[in-house]
């Protein structure tokens, strides 16, 4: 199949996998039962996924010439079968290993740096706002950015994601936002990841709107790195940030309390039990060793980002959702 025909074809199987991992289907009452007994471990139940086998088999199929875009279209076609075993296996044993197989895990001198961060002071964060007031603020600096993009609340567990067919950002219903959080979501959400995949669809190719492979660690790492540089990344965000690598290091080990237990040390029961949450989502029987791995990958793309602007050019990041790592490769494709 030749390379045009692919890139095309393999959006259209995207736009079919493109589903968020599920909420468990019990999370509040799981929630109350950990802050009574900080022992419980949590038994998570989650909806049925759709059906992906049709998916996975076009997929299998696809291929095309081994040139350097060709590659690049191949690594992803994989990282979607990957994706598509990932969603298959939610609430099942083999869970984490799709994870781990789709994302990988942290290296320990991450996590040794996660935990020097975590021994950082925290510092208040401020008055807490309506969420009328939070679905205004973004509203503004959308049109602030020239985008005709839709705000909507919804029951999740991250704070803030969105949806780039739709055009469509939403917000946690249930958080209670700072104006320093504001600020710092509204220059992550829109400032980084809007952005990007908003020049992405003015490009030739629609991979540059699907990600190239592995393209989620500079992704995330240029949404932390662009906190930064609006002086918004302070400790107690940067902490927040390094629970995650330490969360997803302990739960690949640990059961759901013990990586809990820990992080009560260093956050409030509310923060540990999200970080916790975060690592363990998609797993059933939390009381089993296994994590979602994906949140390593904000701190790990931070340092990645950092060391890349050094010397590069961060306005060749802004292209589409690409790696820092694939600049090179961009003269190659015409």
């Amino acid at each position: 199949m030749d390379e045009k025909r692919f890139d095309s074809n393999l959006y259209l199987l995207y736009r079919r996998i493109k589903l968020s991992l599920p909420q468990p289907l019990n999370l509040k009452q799981e929630q109350a039962k950990v802050f009574r007994d900080k022992h419980y471990n949590p038994g998570f139940t989650y909806s049925k996924m759709p059906n992906l086998r049709q998916v996975k088999e076009e997929l299998a199929k696809m291929t095309t010439a081994r040139s350097v875009f060709g590659s690049l279209l191949m690594g992803r076609r994989d990282s979607f079968l990957k994706r598509v075993a990932l969603l298959e296996s939610v609430g099942e044993d083999s869970f984490h290993r799709k994870a781990v197989d789709l994302y990988g895990a942290p290296e320990q001198s991450l996590v040794r740096q996660a935990l020097k961060l975590l021994e950082l002071k925290d510092k208040e964060n401020g008055e807490n706002r309506t969420s009328l007031t939070t679905v205004k603020r973004f509203l503004d600096s959308l049109l602030f950015y020239g985008l005709q993009w839709k705000v909507m609340e919804k029951e999740m567990v991250v704070g803030a994601t969105f949806n780039a067919e739709s055009k469509t950002l939403l917000i946690n219903k249930n958080r209670k936002f700072s104006d320093a959080d504001l600020k710092r979501l509204i220059v992550h959400e829109i400032g980084t990841h809007i952005v990007r995949a908003e020049r992405a669809k003015t490009q030739k190719y629609r991979l540059f709107l699907m990600g190239f492979p592995n393209y989620l660690r500079t992704e995330e790492g240029l949404a932390v790195f662009n906190e930064e540089k609006a002086g918004l990344l302070d400790n107690r965000i940067l902490r927040r940030y390094a629970g995650r690598v330490v969360a997803v290091d302990l739960a690949l080990k640990n059961s759901f309390s013990v990586v809990y237990q820990y992080l009560c040390d260093f956050f409030s029961k509310e923060d540990a039990w999200m970080l916790t949450l975060r690592a363990k989502r998609g797993i059933g029987d939390t009381s089993r060793i296994g994590a979602f791995t994906k949140d390593y990958l904000y701190l790990d793309g931070y340092y990645k980002v950092k060391e890349f602007a050094k010397k590069g050019d961060i306005a060749k990041l802004y292209v589409g959702k690409i790696g820092v790592e694939h600049v090179p490769l961009l003269k190659h494709i015409a």
